[in-house]
């Protein structure tokens, strides 16, 4: 049966949850906490272990899965407040947390609360009405980022359905139906960052596909079904529809240009509850979004080691110790599919991006999708920034993928910076380093961080062009002292091959272009070319001015590793670079 994807992944992340359990010490604050390899301490958000533990104990017959998540619920205690609201860390203030603390103990009493004792159940009930009334005279559809009041119809409904208290049912329908004016023509949920009504110079909006597709399309597809909300239930399936042209066919979210992508992984979001418990539910509306969530699990299996889920394709590869937090949310997301009860995916129903379309437009992100041939490609000059030199603008090509060899090409933080100290980790060694193709002049003024380039796009007869313009800047947006240094990049997509031209007159200036070539053997053919072979596949990068291949580096947004070729440009012409993968 296709769900024991699910079910063998969330019993293998259980596992680790409970071994890493602090069971030794009897110690408020301590007992009962799950410790996190790479952080070395006890997340805030520990609490949302409960859930899957007590998915668990009923799947397993194993009782000390109860035992488990009554231990959390006491060490919780550390990180409620008398309001009735819970904090994400023990070292942050933030209660918006408090809407995954309602969901999960809504989730817990609903499904399982019959494995519970009589006075457990009564002390996670009180918890739950506390955590509700807190919500409902604090959050409004204007706090934080979107994902939050957005997730709150989802806690309402699920408060209001398990307590049997219509006010919490009001609420949820009050939140649900204001939500869908975040929606923006093409149906992307607009609001995070802030202001989140805000538009840019390019009059983008605030959009993130990790917390889309991970926290709030999921809050939406858990109101429509515990409220029987159709309305709402239709305009959701429209946005996953628009949300879903952004897997890639091997089921990775290509969020290369997201405003919170500093938390992305290739599979999703670090600190999010991954996308199965919003497509693999919907799945008999649209059959793909069976197909979605169960391709992305997949890739999910194939990121889990020891188990744990790691945080991006190379992270174990690379020596990277993984924090908890993905095991502990995704675990959550798998429990939920489980006791809803997601029918067996159809695999061989095709995703969006499988399709060979030609190009795709967004001009909500300025961002366009290309699918010609074997090769499925972003092109960005998304302007919209959450935090400076974040994700990738200038017109970058933000991910390059090929059928054969997966991702050639993946963006990355322009600057690795801990924006969230307590959902990121810092990198193990200093090959830490930007994956994102750009020119560069001085180290410091790079195309990439020009968030007013222009791309042009046009149609040929076999390929599709993309035609850039911009200025080198600094992070600060800031020209030389020396004056503006104009740059182009020409994008060709051809069915067999994708050729670059990078142009910049002034002769200080270098092309760096990474290529991620994880377990693969680099040749060098010549001054200018190169052969990268993984098996009996082959990947050619060929330039028309001599190329130098560097060091490998490492990001762990998006957790790759990745081959850095560089070349000198010259002032009369451009550099031309092509990649293919014919033998």
């Amino acid at each position: 049966m296709k769900e024991g994807l699910y079910a063998d992944l969330l019993e293998t992340w259980g596992a680790t949850l409970k071994r890493l359990q602090v069971t030794q010490f009897p110690d408020a604050g301590i007992c009962g906490g799950i410790l996190c390899p790479s952080c070395s301490r006890i997340h805030g958000r520990t609490m949302d272990a409960m859930y899957p533990f007590l998915h668990l104990a009923k799947r397993t017959k194993d009782s000390s899965y109860v035992d488990a998540a009554e231990r959390i619920f006491r060490w919780a205690r550390h990180v409620a407040r008398p309001d009735g609201s819970w904090v994400g860390e023990t070292n942050h203030g933030w209660k918006g947390i408090t809407v995954f603390s309602v969901i999960q103990l809504a989730h817990c009493l609903k499904f399982h609360g019959d494995i519970l004792e009589p006075k457990t159940y009564s002390l996670w009930q009180e918890a739950l009405r506390a955590a509700a009334d807190y919500l409902a005279e604090s959050m409004t559809i204007g706090t934080g980022n979107i994902n939050y009041p957005i997730t709150s119809a989802a806690s309402f409904a699920l408060a209001g359905e398990v307590l049997e208290n219509a006010r919490y049912t009001d609420k949820a329908r009050e939140f649900a139906h204001k939500a869908m004016e975040y929606l923006t023509p093409n149906h992307l949920i607009f609001g995070e960052g802030a202001p989140q009504r805000g538009r840019t110079p390019k009059g983008c909006r605030a959009v993130d596909l990790g917390y889309n597709v991970e926290e709030s399309l999921t809050g939406l597809v858990l109101y429509a079904l515990a409220a029987g909300d159709d309305e709402v239930r239709e305009q959701v399936v429209e946005s996953m529809r628009s949300h879903l042209e952004f897997m890639l066919p091997d089921g990775a979210w290509d969020n290369s240009w997201g405003t919170r992508n500093f938390k992305w992984t290739y599979w999703g979001s670090r600190t999010s509850d991954g996308c199965q418990a919003a497509y693999a539910l919907l799945q008999k509306d649209v059959p793909e979004f069976g197909r979605a969530a169960y391709q992305n699990a997949l890739l999910l299996r194939e990121c889990t080691h020891g188990g744990f889920l790691y945080g991006g394709p190379d992270y174990h590869a690379h020596g990277e110790i993984p924090c908890i937090h993905h095991t502990l949310f995704h675990a959550k997301a798998l429990a939920t599919i489980l006791d809803y009860g997601a029918d067996v995916p159809d695999e061989a129903v095709p995703l969006p991006r499988e399709a060979e379309y030609g190009t795709k437009y967004y001009p909500e992100i300025d961002t366009y999708l290309v699918a010609k041939g074997d090769w499925r490609g972003t092109v960005t000059g998304y302007d919209w920034e959450y935090a400076p030199a974040s994700h990738a603008s200038g017109g970058a090509l933000s991910m390059l993928w090929h059928s054969d060899w997966g991702p050639v090409v993946s963006a990355s933080l322009t600057r690795y910076e801990m924006i969230e100290e307590n959902n990121m980790q810092l990198p193990i060694a200093d090959d830490h380093a930007c994956l994102t193709p750009r020119l560069v002049l001085k180290g410091r003024y790079q195309s990439i961080l020009d968030t007013a380039a222009k791309i042009a796009h046009e149609i040929g007869e076999q390929e599709e062009y993309f035609c850039v313009e911009g200025h080198l800047v600094d992070e600060e947006h800031r020209a030389p002292e020396s004056g503006p240094v104009p740059f182009s990049v020409k994008y060709h997509f051809g069915k067999s091959a994708v050729k670059v031209e990078f142009f910049c007159a002034d002769p200080d200036v270098r092309c760096v272009f990474p290529v991620v070539c994880r377990g693969a053997m680099l040749r060098k053919e010549s001054s200018q070319a190169y052969r990268v072979e993984r098996g009996n596949k082959t990947l050619h990068i060929q330039a028309d001015l001599p190329l130098d291949a560097m060091p490998e580096v490492f990001n762990l947004v998006p957790g790759f590793a990745a081959v850095p070729f560089e070349a000198r440009l010259q002032q009369d012409r451009p550099l031309v670079l092509e990649l293919s993968t014919q033998q």
